[in-house]
């Protein structure tokens, strides 16, 4: 009997697959299920599987490093991902990783699961033809990163440049530009989950390197949220080095466009720098987000001018009239009037130069005011952590007038739905009469009498969202009306919600309101 280890935030995700299938049928037994990464390193040491099922978008250690540490500790491990979107393809072609399969969670059949389980054992059996995942790329990934902190750090140049040459990267001359490569998650949004943002960063990371190996001198880093790129070069009359570098930075835009349809937003700093001044103008341009105001390709020629910017924290309150007018506007389903209030913020936002995180928090915290009071259904959460990330204004605000006119459509879509799905009100009903349980998609197509994958596919294209979104969505609301009107401990809060204990409640709390149970209670006392 084949060992299958079960990795996935989502606890509800993991009592489905449980579910699913006969696993002992299938000559398969789960010795190990888990929602923490962390847990994740422990437990294989421990149960040692021989099938890894794993989502992509796991928070701390994501799935792909979960992948390539556990084939660095066993070679014959076979890997299984889950994934959220169904256009996944156009990432597979850039990342270029090896597993036995990608499985789309919102489409998952018993089917689906049980042939690529059977393509796994198929090759345990077989012993031939491994697909194995080159331990030496991943630690050449981990290599370069600890350079990159070295040149942050600004730890002597000698040393660096003696441990660039160690790990084959050859830094030759005196001089270096700097380029900073983000996400513009106003297209991401439109193709991809939240939970795939590591593994999109990890293909645009491929596509660099594929590029660096034509164009000398030029070294990418992958970050957690941007793809740093050095480029080492000597003063010539013959070539100009700018555009050099600007070439390069062109063309990785360029396949990003082709292999994964997003766009990227690129600081650049043409001002030549030596090694050991690189690393407070990187921290600058982190810690300030410099590019903010500008746009999304933003050429910085004087690094100094990063040290003299300044920006002011959000003025309590500066959205207040700018709330009643957007609730108005949703109400009356007027777009005109929804972009002149966005238009509105911008302006103001630029003349006071607000500083971005304190924006960013403002509008989500706008954003939701208006999805609880407007939205019965709940789109997608992914777009808050977007908000956070943005690096430009253009980018945030094209965000938040997708989720208005999401929150304007979707007023129209349960009017329809009311009359139309009365099995949604059947629905409700036997949510409401399960508050106290942990309810899986599963469980709810038992009670219809329909097959599981019909009601997933029925659910998603009624409502919009999955049906463990929904469970979710819908117990946060109940949750949130509590916390205003009762004095009720969280402990029998998250009980009373089918939630096994108050760490697990408030993960859910915070995601799909923003604030966890404690600072809504907070922040809704000290408006009244």
């Amino acid at each position: 009997m084949y060992r299958v280890m079960l990795i996935d935030d989502d606890v509800p995700m993991l009592k489905v697959l449980k579910q699913m299938i006969d696993w002992e049928a299938n000559n398969l037994q789960i010795v190990g299920t888990t929602y923490s990464s962390v847990k994740a390193m422990h437990m294989f040491e421990e149960v040692q599987p021989d099938i890894l099922i794993t989502d992509i978008g796991l928070p701390q250690k994501n799935g792909i490093e979960l992948a390539n540490t556990f084939t660095s500790m066993k070679p014959d491990i076979r890997v299984i991902f889950l994934t959220c979107h169904e256009d996944f393809h156009f990432a597979q072609q850039a990342v270029k990783l090896k597993a036995d399969d990608y499985l789309i969670k919102d489409q998952l059949t018993a089917e689906q699961l049980e042939k690529s389980l059977e393509k796994s054992v198929t090759i345990l059996k077989s012993r031939t033809g491994l697909i194995r995942w080159k331990s030496s790329n991943y630690n050449s990934q981990l290599f370069r990163q600890d350079l990159l902190k070295r040149v942050i750090d600004r730890a002597p140049t000698e040393m660096t440049m003696a441990y660039a040459s160690q790990i084959g990267i050859s830094w030759n001359y005196p001089w270096f530009l700097l380029g900073v490569v983000n996400v513009q998650f106003s297209s991401f949004d439109q193709r991809y989950k939240q939970s795939e943002y590591s593994l999109i960063m990890y293909a645009i990371y491929n596509i660099a390197l594929e590029l660096a190996e034509s164009c000398e001198g030029v070294t990418p880093f992958l970050e957690k949220d941007n793809i740093t790129i050095l480029y080492n070069f000597r003063m010539n009359l013959a070539q100009n080095e700018i555009l050099h570098f600007n070439n390069f930075l062109e063309q990785l835009r360029s396949q990003c466009v082709h292999f994964l349809k997003i766009q990227l937003s690129v600081v650049t700093v043409t001002d030549k720098m030596e090694l050991d001044s690189i690393g407070s103008v990187y921290q600058q341009m982190m810690q300030n987000k410099i590019e903010f105001y500008e746009g999304s390709d933003y050429t910085v020629a004087d690094a100094s001018r990063n040290a003299v910017l300044m920006f002011q924290p959000a003025p309590q309150g500066f959205l207040n009239s700018c709330i009643s007018q957007l609730e108005q506007a949703v109400i009356k389903h007027d777009l005109d009037s929804i972009r002149s209030t966005l238009l509105e913020i911008v302006e103001n936002a630029r003349e006071l130069m607000l500083d971005p995180g304190d924006f960013a928090r403002e509008l989500s915290f706008m954003l939701r005011g208006i999805e609880l009071m407007f939205s019965n259904l709940k789109f997608e959460e992914d777009l808050f952590q977007y908000l956070t990330l943005s690096r430009t204004l253009s980018d945030s605000m094209e965000l938040v007038e997708r989720k208005l006119i999401q929150i304007m459509e979707s007023r129209d879509i349960q009017g329809a739905n009311a009359t139309q799905e009365p099995k949604l009100q059947v629905i409700q009903q036997y949510i409401e009469q399960h508050l106290a349980d942990n309810i899986t998609s599963i469980d709810m197509a038992r009670y219809l009498f329909l097959n599981p994958s019909y009601f997933s596919r029925y659910f998603k294209r009624m409502t919009g969202v999955t049906f463990t979104d929904y469970v979710h969505q819908y117990k946060m609301k109940l949750a949130t009306r509590m916390l205003k009107m009762s004095n009720q401990n969280l402990e029998s809060m998250a009980i009373g919600l089918g939630y096994s204990d108050r760490t697990y409640f408030s993960k859910v709390f915070k995601k799909y309101v923003g604030l966890t149970p404690s600072e809504y209670k907070a922040k809704h006392s000290a408006r009244k």
